[in-house]
């Protein structure tokens, strides 16, 4: 009897080990402006705080997690608890209630404030839009460089992902236009792009890495108060994502996190936008 318990012990395990083998999907998630208008009490909504990021893979941060994210260490210290700062894995795209002290941003991160990454088949690259005024958001120097060379080396990845705080990519673009406002504070990203170079530098690299058969797809992270989600396939075949937490405590049940579904066997990349309270009370 106890050697047929044993036996069927085995089986079971040898079974749950290989249906565990053959479930290769990765899942990622995309957290963006998570801060509160608190400025003495430096923290994230407090619904992020209660999900089990476990579940995930990778997190890419889409920028202004705290009111002032890097003002003192000991916010970045919370940060890092939360979010595990220098995991290889956790993507920072800053923003501009992030960036008092960059330096300090990257003595918990362990890297510069702009980079790629590659793995599992996709290549990531991390923009920093505030190199100027915050309506201002030029890529040059340095990180315009890397973007460079990795649209020109890039052969085998799945996908390209680049990740920035500001909708940058919104400004000027006939096929986003209905997404430019008037003012300042009635775009569908959070504040206006007055003025940045990415048509001209930046785009026509990303649609030649298109052509070559490579998934381009742009996350922003500074939105939420306005729409809280952004999604917009254009002609050139790139993929515009972003999804954000408003501040308004009237907006905050509209609140969605952006999930993604990696399977690096097929090379597939799927995406839901997913209502933030929905995590919280199914804990």
């Amino acid at each position: 009897m106890m050697n047929r318990i044993f036996i069927l012990f085995v089986l079971f395990s040898v079974l749950f080990v290989s249906a565990c083998q053959q479930n290769p999907e990765k899942h990622y998630l995309l957290l963006s402006h998570t801060r509160t208008t608190d400025t003495l009490v430096q923290g994230v909504d407090p619904r992020v705080e209660a999900l089990n990021l476990d579940d995930y893979d990778m997190l890419f941060l889409g920028g202004d997690m705290t009111e002032e994210s890097s003002k003192e260490k000991a916010t970045l210290e919370y940060l890092d608890k939360l979010f595990d700062l220098g995991a290889p894995t956790t993507l920072w795209a800053l923003g501009n209630h992030d960036n008092a002290h960059n330096d300090w941003v990257s003595e918990f991160t362990g890297r510069p404030i702009s980079y790629s990454y590659y793995q599992d088949g996709i290549t990531y690259v991390v923009l920093y839009t505030q190199e100027e005024k915050d309506w201002i958001c030029t890529i040059t120097g340095p990180q315009l460089e890397m973007l460079k060379s990795v649209t020109d080396t890039i052969s085998s990845s799945s996908h390209l992902i680049v990740l920035s705080h500001k909708l940058v990519w919104i400004m000027d673009n006939p096929e986003l236009a209905d997404h430019q406002g008037k003012s300042f504070y009635d775009w569908s990203c959070n504040y206006r792009i007055h003025e940045n170079n990415w048509n001209s530098d930046i785009l026509p690299r990303l649609r030649a890495v298109q052509d070559r058969g490579v998934q381009v797809i742009c996350l922003g992270g500074d939105i939420g108060n306005n729409v809280r989600t952004f999604e917009e396939h254009t002609s050139d075949g790139i993929i515009y994502l972003a999804s954000g937490i408003p501040v308004s405590q009237s907006l905050k049940p509209e609140a969605k996190i952006l999930e993604f579904t990696h399977n690096p066997e097929t090379r597939t990349l799927t995406w839901d936008f997913v209502l933030l309270d929905s995590k919280v009370h199914s804990k």
